[in-house]
């Protein structure tokens, strides 16, 4: 079985609760604008916690729910790669190089990094 990435909302509601603060479904949906529908929204939510990307605590009426995988994870990469997925790997490396001019420093370094690591690995 395959790994999929991360749908845009769930990628959404990763992010918000990448502060650390512990959020309820109705501050996450009030976050996002109010545009999904906040039963979308719950159940999402109550996926990422199956998936254990987050977890939750029964507060009174609702439950309070924090980020479990650490923000670090949430890299330029990560990003890359949800936005991406499904996508020829050449593909998406010709289309960073002719983009270069729109990565960072920071960015770039973190690409060499990474393919660092993955020359390391074979070695």
């Amino acid at each position: 079985m395959t790994k999929r990435a991360f749908g845009e909302l769930e990628s959404q509601i990763l992010y918000i609760l990448k502060s650390g603060e512990r959020q309820t479904v109705k501050d996450v949906h009030k976050t996002l604008g109010g545009n999904d529908n906040y039963n979308t929204v719950m159940t999402v939510m109550s996926r990422l916690v199956e998936k254990k990307l987050l977890a939750r605590e029964r507060i009174g009426l609702q439950y309070e729910y924090w980020l479990l995988k650490p923000s670090e994870s949430f890299s330029f990469l990560d990003k890359i790669k949800q936005k991406f997925s499904g996508v020829k790997t050449t593909a998406l490396v010709s289309h960073l190089i002719e983009s270069a001019d729109n990565l960072s420093d920071e960015d770039l370094e973190e690409m060499e990094k990474i393919l660092q690591k993955i020359r390391d690995s074979r070695k």
